[in-house]
C-alpha cells in the first residue's frame, strides 16, 4: 500500500514546478547522466544536511556500478537506488520506459510503522449513515449516550472541499457537538488546498508555518523563511467545536503540512499515529538523456521553524493492533470519541 500510494504521489509530482536544463541534444553517456543527477541533488536537494547524508561517499560507492552498466534498464535502476537513498516520497526518476519512486516509509524500532487503518467498512460502522459526496468525502453522525458528532473523512486533498461538498457537510457538523476530521491514508495533493481547509479550524488569521527555498551549493543555503498564512473561514466555521484529528503514517505532504498547521489550532486535537511526513515541496529536473528527475528544493517548517520531514507527533498516540483488525474494531476512531465525550 505504501508503494502504491508513493507513485501515485509521485505521478501527481510531473505536474510540479519545473526546473529546465538546456540541453542542446540528447545524451545517452551513463556517466555523464549520473553526474548531472549527482551534482543537481547535491546543490538543490534541501535535506542532504538535515538527513545527514555523505553525498560524495554516494558519488565514489556508485559511480563503478555507472561505468558498469550495461544497458539503459540497468542504469534506471541505479538510478532508483540513488533517489531511494534519499528516503524521500517526494522523490523519484521518470524514463520513457518506467518511473520510480522513493520509499519514504518510516520504521519504529526495527518493526514496520503500524497502519493504524482497517478499511472503509470498518469506519462505516461506526456512522448511523455513511453519506459521500460526489467528491468522495465520506461523512456522517457517530451517537454514543445521546450525544452527536460529526465524522468527515477527507481522503485526498488533490480535490478542494467546495461549495457543493459544504452544502451537505456543514449542516452535519452545525447539528453535532464536536468533529471526527478522518485524514488518515491522505497522502496529500494541492497545498493551496491544505491551507484552505485549515481555516475552518482558526478564528484568526494565523501563521501556520514557513517554506524556504534553496538557494546556493551548501547544504545549509536557503532563503529567508517565508510565513504560510492561514486565513479563516467567514462560513462553515468550525473553530469554536472540538475537534480529534486522526492520522496514521499514510498521512503525507500537505496533509502532513495540515496536520502541522491544526496542532496549533485552539481546539483540535491529533489522535492516532505519527504522520508520514514530506516536509518539501518537489520541483522537476531534467537529465541529458531526457528522463526526468524529481526532488524536493524547498522546505516546509512548523511554527516554530522546526523541520516537519519525519511527521507530526500525535497528542494522543493510539495504534490499530492485529487483534484490533482481526475484531474489526477502529480504537483510534473510539478514542477520539472517548476525547469528545470528555469535552
Amino acid at each position: 500500500m505504501k508503494k502504491i500510494l508513493s507513485l501515485l504521489a509521485f505521478t501527481l509530482m510531473l505536474g510540479a514546478c519545473e526546473k529546465a536544463e538546456t540541453f542542446k541534444e540528447v545524451d545517452n553517456d551513463f556517466v555523464r547522466n549520473f553526474d548531472v543527477a549527482w551534482s543537481l541533488i547535491n546543490e538543490n536537494y534541501c535535506f542532504l544536511g538535515y538527513k545527514n547524508i555523505d553525498w560524495d561517499k554516494v558519488y565514489d560507492e556508485y559511480k563503478p556500478r555507472v561505468e558498469n552498466a550495461k544497458d539503459e534498464f540497468e542504469f534506471f535502476d541505479i538510478m532508483s537506488d540513488l533517489v531511494d537513498i534519499l528516503r524521500d516520497g517526494h522523490a523519484g526518476v521518470k524514463s520513457n520506459f518506467d518511473m520510480h519512486a522513493s520509499d519514504n516509509e518510516i520504521e519504529a524500532n526495527g518493526e514496520p510503522s503500524p497502519r493504524d487503518y482497517i478499511s472503509s467498512g470498518v469506519v462505516a460502522k461506526y456512522l448511523l449513515h455513511k453519506r459521500v459526496t460526489k467528491n468522495k468525502f465520506v461523512y456522517g453522525h457517530i451517537e454514543k449516550d445521546g450525544r452527536k458528532f460529526a465524522y468527515i473523512s477527507y481522503p485526498s486533498f488533490s480535490v478542494k472541499m467546495g461549495d457543493e461538498d459544504l452544502k451537505y457537510i456543514a449542516p452535519f457538523v452545525d447539528e453535532a457537538e464536536g468533529i471526527v476530521l478522518d485524514v488518515r491514508n491522505n497522502s496529500g495533493g494541492v497545498g493551496t488546498y491544505g491551507v484552505a481547509f485549515a481555516g475552518h479550524f482558526f478564528t484568526e488569521t494565523t501563521v501556520g508555518g514557513y517554506s524556504a527555498r534553496k538557494s546556493g551549493v551548501g547544504y545549509n543555503d536557503f532563503t529567508e523563511p517565508n510565513a504560510i498564512v492561514v486565513t479563516p473561514t467567514a462560513v462553515n466555521n468550525w473553530a469554536n467545536k472540538p475537534t480529534m484529528l486522526l492520522t496514521n503514517i499514510g498521512v503525507y505532504s500537505t496533509t502532513n503540512l495540515f496536520a502541522s498547521i491544526l496542532k496549533n489550532a485552539p481546539n483540535v486535537t491529533q489522535v492516532g499515529g505519527r504522520s508520514g511526513g514530506g516536509g518539501g515541496l518537489p520541483e522537476t529536473y531534467y537529465l541529458p538523456n531526457g528522463w526526468t528527475l524529481i526532488f524536493p528544493s524547498n522546505v516546509l517548517y512548523d511554527i516554530n521553524k522546526q523541520h516537519i520531514e519525519n511527521g507530526i507527533q500525535p497528542d494522543v498516540e493510539v495504534h490499530i493492533s492485529r487483534e484490533d483488525e482481526y475484531n474489526g474494531k477502529d480504537v483510534i476512531i473510539e478514542k477520539a470519541i472517548e476525547l469528545l465525550m470528555q469535552k
